[in-house]
C-alpha cells in the first residue's frame, strides 16, 4: 500500500471515529439551546457553536468522501441521467437565478463508476453555484466522447478562477469559497481513479471552466 493511499485510509477511519462524539456534542447543543430563552444573551454563543459543529461535521464528510474516491466499480451507465442527477438539488430548485445548460448529444452511455463521478461533477456544479454568490448565472455541463474516452465538461458565468490558484486548486484544502477546501481533491481523486484527467481554464461562458477525459477502460 502507497504512503498515499494509507494516509487516505488513516485519514478516513479518524473522521468516522470522531463521527460519534460529534453527534453527541451537536445534541446537547440543540438541547441547551431549547432550554435558554431567546433573550439569553448565551444564545449567541450556542448558535455560533452551532455553526462551528456543522462546518466540523462537513469537514469529516469530506475526509471520509475523500479516503473512498479512489475505489471504483465501472458500469454501463447512462450520461444524460448521470448529469441530471448530479445537478438535482443544486440548479434550479434552490437558485431560481441559475439556468442549466445541458447537452449530451451523441453519447449516451458509458462505462464510469456512477455513483463516483456523479457526485465529482456535483461538488463541480455546486462550485459554480457558489461562485455566483447568490446573482444569476449559467452553468453548461456536457459529456462527449472520442473514440474510447469520454469527456466531461462543467463551465459558469461567474468571476473564473485566478491563474496564480489554477496550479494548486485540487490540492487538499485550498479553496477560494466556502467550504472544506476538499470538494475539488476529491474530484481529481475520482477522475484519476478512473485513469483519467482533469483541467481548469476559463470557458466560452467567462468563468471557470473544468474539463474531465475519462478513458471507459483502464
Amino acid at each position: 500500500m502507497s504512503v498515499s493511499m494509507e494516509l487516505d485510509r488513516f485519514a478516513g477511519m479518524i473522521a468516522h471515529e470522531l463521527r460519534n462524539p460529534l453527534a453527541s456534542a451537536t445534541t446537547n447543543l440543540a438541547v441547551a439551546a431549547d432550554l435558554m430563552e431567546e433573550t439569553d444573551p448565551r444564545s449567541a454563543f450556542i448558535r455560533r457553536a452551532e455553526k462551528e459543529m456543522d462546518r466540523i461535521r462537513l469537514l469529516l464528510d469530506a475526509c471520509i468522501e475523500l479516503a473512498t474516491a479512489g475505489r471504483i466499480d465501472r458500469r454501463d451507465v447512462s450520461l444524460p441521467q448521470l448529469l441530471q442527477d448530479a445537478a438535482e438539488g443544486l440548479v434550479p430548485s434552490r437558485n431560481g437565478d441559475v439556468e442549466l445548460r445541458l447537452d449530451v448529444a451523441g453519447t449516451p452511455r458509458a462505462r464510469i463508476d456512477p455513483s463516483l463521478m456523479q457526485r465529482a461533477i456535483g461538488n463541480l456544479i455546486e462550485n459554480a453555484v457558489k461562485a455566483f454568490g447568490g446573482e444569476p448565472g449559467t452553468i453548461g455541463i456536457s459529456a462527449s466522447r472520442t473514440g474510447n474516452e469520454v469527456r466531461f465538461t462543467v463551465e459558469d458565468s461567474g468571476p473564473g478562477i485566478p491563474e496564480e490558484l489554477r496550479a494548486r486548486i485540487f490540492d487538499p484544502l485550498v479553496t477560494g469559497l466556502k467550504g472544506s477546501g476538499l470538494g475539488l481533491a476529491f474530484v481529481k481523486k475520482v477522475v484519476e481513479a478512473h485513469g483519467g484527467t482533469i483541467e481548469v481554464g476559463r470557458g466560452e461562458l467567462g468563468g471557470a471552466r473544468f474539463e474531465i477525459r475519462i478513458p471507459e477502460e483502464e
